[in-house]
């Protein structure tokens, strides 16, 4: 700007796996404005693995748009489960600095032990989805059967 002012947003962004979890995402959004209470909010539902998060995507979009100066957000994984690295490094290029507000200072190992663990998580709740489906198929009694 003319008066060497920085004008770049402070965006907050919270995000949860599913709906049920919707109180969890009001608290975040809580702890969030807490602390930037002037501070724009941008949310999410999906799963962490997902990068076509309507959210996330507006988010970057506005990183690389060049009007945004820090993104804000309660936990590390909130933003996505892994490539944070990655999300990190584009943030960087554009002088976009993101806060972790929960930051835990991890060991290597420890940090591996906890990619390891959100994969099989994502797996298991994904082992999960297809079970369900699969027996709502064999439920549903208007499905023609196949008759060998």
């Amino acid at each position: 700007s003319k008066t060497g002012k920085d004008e770049r947003s402070t965006i907050l962004y919270a995000r949860v796996s599913s709906r049920s979890q919707k109180a969890d995402l009001e608290q975040q959004v809580q702890f969030l404005k807490s602390r930037y209470p002037e501070a724009e909010i941008i949310k999410d539902i999906g799963s962490g693995l997902n990068f076509r998060r309507k959210g996330l995507q507006s988010l970057l979009d506005r990183v690389l748009g060049g009007t945004c100066k820090y993104i804000v957000v309660a936990h590390k994984d909130r933003l996505c489960r892994f490539g944070f690295d990655l999300i990190s490094w584009l943030c960087c290029k554009f002088k976009t600095k993101i806060l972790v507000l929960d930051e835990k200072n991890l060991s290597p190992e420890q940090e591996m032990v906890e990619d390891v663990l959100a994969v099989i998580h994502v797996f298991s709740c994904r082992l999960y989805g297809l079970r369900k489906y699969k027996n709502k198929i064999i439920e549903d009694n208007d499905l023609p059967r196949i008759s060998k």
